[in-house]
């Protein structure tokens, strides 16, 4: 039996025998601890298992559980140190000490879990601590309507497993679902009032969750657009008999060769900003914005980039120079600039601006630059692995719906990025200097060896050292910011928001389990044991 039932699973756990059974439980939070001695208090009261004033000291055979806040809590090597707590368990209570209150909100919620799925809590010492800075959940609430009530429902049940970002994608080609007074040709019929995206992002703070607005440019951009013709890109010059284009039209497309398209992208975000003052990164898009394949297609690109560059320039160096504009303005007011990969570091001359985290989701293309270009250029990575962690509605352009089954049957981990051409696998192990490592271009994976059995690795861990016939995971790079389970609404009517909630829980929990140890300890039949014992915090919505 499983020892200790939480999702994720402790970074370890030392049993010290016998059963803490909850019952008239006192709640006792030292400075600092206030909210979150109130959000746990509150929990129990929900769940029957309080002292009627939840605060006052226990009485014979009542519980304490005692909260502390101690910044000088020893560190676990290889994880992110304000998340850390310790919980030590005894028959007489529960003591719970981290770094921060983020930590105690970990703890707590691990004691929820064994009080859901078991009815007590196993008498030892845990340690909590994730592997990663992030593990996110990205939302296309653009192309389908989600209320303001189902998306903070999905924060809560996000938090209950560890979850602490939140990538809000309110503009696409077939939608804007986010109120813009200054712009309101853009929108949507049914969008999220300013007044609920307030609540939605105060709600995920107090989760402990910070929300990353995703405004896509200069690409998917065909609603916002649709009002605007002018500043749309013209349409690729082909040959009748050419074969068809992956992107076929640019109706979705900014005009980054003209000046007043380029400012409307400003006015966008300007429009944005202040719904998201606080936050601390911004997803600007930069993917699918032509057929890159056919880049030199687009004659006006071509154009402007060797007016600005040079007579070497290409297409993807203007596109580069215009993910950098963006990247400043979103940078000058307070945001840390985020990009997709696809088409980035394909540009002859343009340097793509090093405050830039790279959002890693595919290597579909051989031309795409492989993960080791951008870490070896120095820019943060995110892994959003398309093959495992994208829940795609109506399983549109060939994806499948993600299962824990396929995540524990590829061993993924949060250094396991989306393969290379062939199927070869790109990781980031433990220990890597992977910033000091030389960067080559696509095609050119610096540093990989493919193996017989198809791996193409990062790179090899510093000391060299192997775990049971496996690389340790523990201690990534600071690079590596973290991974995320996607939802896209390909085929927005597909499934109803109920059937999003009830889908994409275990692939989410798959994620959240993985990616806070750097791996699982548990099988894939325990990790659904935990995952249907331990239940939701609250109701799902239609």
């Amino acid at each position: 039996m499983i020892a200790w039932a939480a999702i994720p699973q402790p970074r370890s756990f030392t049993p010290a025998g016998g059963r803490l059974l909850l019952a008239d439980v006192t709640v006792v939070g030292g400075p600092g601890c206030e909210r979150e001695a109130e959000r746990l208090r509150a929990e129990l009261r929900e769940r029957g298992l309080t002292t009627p004033s939840g605060s006052a000291p226990a009485g014979n055979g009542g519980t304490i559980i005692s909260l502390k806040l101690d910044p000088g809590l020893d560190a676990i090597p290889g994880t992110i140190d304000a998340e850390r707590a310790e919980i030590v368990v005894t028959m007489d209570g529960v003591r719970i000490r981290a770094a921060a209150g983020v930590g105690l909100f970990r703890a707590t919620r691990q004691i929820l879990h064994n009080v859901r799925a078991r009815g007590y809590v196993p008498c030892g010492v845990a340690w909590v601590a994730p592997a990663v800075a992030e593990r996110g959940l990205h939302l296309d609430a653009a192309r389908k309507f989600f209320s303001a009530r189902w998306i903070k429902d999905e924060l809560r049940r996000a938090a209950d497993v560890g979850v602490n970002a939140f990538q809000w994608h309110f503009s696409e080609n077939e939608g804007f679902r986010l109120e813009n007074p200054g712009h309101p040709e853009v929108m949507s019929a049914h969008v999220i009032t300013r007044a609920e995206a307030a609540e939605i992002i105060e709600l995920a703070r107090d989760l402990h969750i910070f929300v990353i607005p995703s405004l896509d440019m200069p690409g998917h951009l065909r609603k916002a657009l649709a009002e605007h013709p002018d500043l749309q890109l013209p349409a690729a010059q082909r040959p009748a008999d050419a074969e068809p284009l992956a992107i076929p039209d640019t109706g979705h497309a900014l005009n980054i060769a003209e000046p007043a398209a380029l400012d409307f992208a400003h006015a966008l975000i300007n429009d944005m900003a202040d719904v998201f003052a606080g936050c601390h990164a911004w997803n600007l898009g930069g993917d699918e914005f032509v057929d890159f394949a056919h880049i030199e297609a687009y004659s006006g690109l071509s154009r402007a980039a060797r007016e600005r560059f040079g007579p070497d320039a290409t297409g993807f160096d203007l596109l580069t120079a215009t993910v950098n504009e963006i990247a400043d303005d979103v940078a000058a007011r307070g945001f840390e600039p985020r990009v997709w990969n696809d088409g980035m570091f394909r540009a002859r001359l343009v340097r793509l601006d090093p405050r830039v985290k790279v959002t890693w989701w595919t290597n579909w293309h051989a031309e795409m630059a492989p993960v080791n270009v951008a870490l070896g250029e120095g820019h943060g990575v995110v892994n959003f692995n398309d093959a495992l962690f994208y829940y795609v509605l109506g399983e549109n352009a060939g994806y499948c719906y993600p299962t824990a089954a396929r995540v524990w049957e590829a061993d993924w981990h949060p250094g396991l990025f989306p393969s290379l051409p062939g199927g070869h696998r790109q990781e980031i192990f433990a220990g890597e200097r992977v910033g000091a490592r030389a960067a080559g271009r696509a095609g050119e994976l610096t540093g990989t060896a493919a193996t017989a059995g198809g791996r193409a690795d990062i790179g090899e861990p510093a000391d060299g050292t192997a775990v049971g016939g496996e690389i340790s995971r523990s201690g990534y790079p600071a690079q590596l910011v973290g991974a995320y389970f996607s939802v896209w609404a390909d085929k927005p009517q597909a499934q109803s928001a109920r059937e999003v909630s009830d889908g994409i829980r275990p692939g989410l929990r798959a994620l959240a389990e993985r990616s806070f140890n750097a791996g699982s300890k548990l099988t894939l039949d325990e990790f659904c044991e935990l995952d249907a014992a331990i239940g939701v915090p609250g109701p799902a919505v239609s």
